[in-house]
């Protein structure tokens, strides 16, 4: 007998990769992208197959489709100031609060892509 198992685990996506995974997320769902709420297994699958989490390959087929959720049952949606948002409020958001920091995507096009470590307890 055969038994598909979904064992917890915790990944880390460095913030600066967060719009350009959305914006991809988006893309890839289309027209659907507009109406469907976003969830954190659009930005973790998103990630593996963009190779940021080359840990997870394994879950993806040869037709791009990564077998991965996030949440047990059913994905929860992400939500902003206690609204559920779609991947385009998503992306809108995560560009507005670049904006508001200051910071350009010329910025973080010159920093080298990585993960960034966790900070130790004091």
């Amino acid at each position: 007998m055969q038994v598909k198992v979904y064992v917890p685990k915790t990944v880390e996506i460095p913030s600066e990769y967060l719009p350009a995974l959305v914006q991809r997320a988006n893309e890839n769902l289309g027209d659907a992208g507009r109406s469907v709420a976003a969830s954190r297994g659009h930005l973790v699958r998103q990630a593996v197959r963009d190779g940021l989490l080359r840990d997870l390959d394994h879950l993806m087929s040869e037709d791009d489709a990564v077998d991965l959720y996030c949440d047990p049952g059913s994905e929860i949606p992400l939500e902003i100031e206690n609204r559920t948002v779609t991947l385009t409020e998503l992306l809108e958001a995560l560009q507005n609060k670049k904006a508001s920091w200051g910071i350009k995507s010329d910025d973080l096009s010159d920093k080298q892509p990585g993960i960034t470590p966790r900070r130790r307890a004091a």
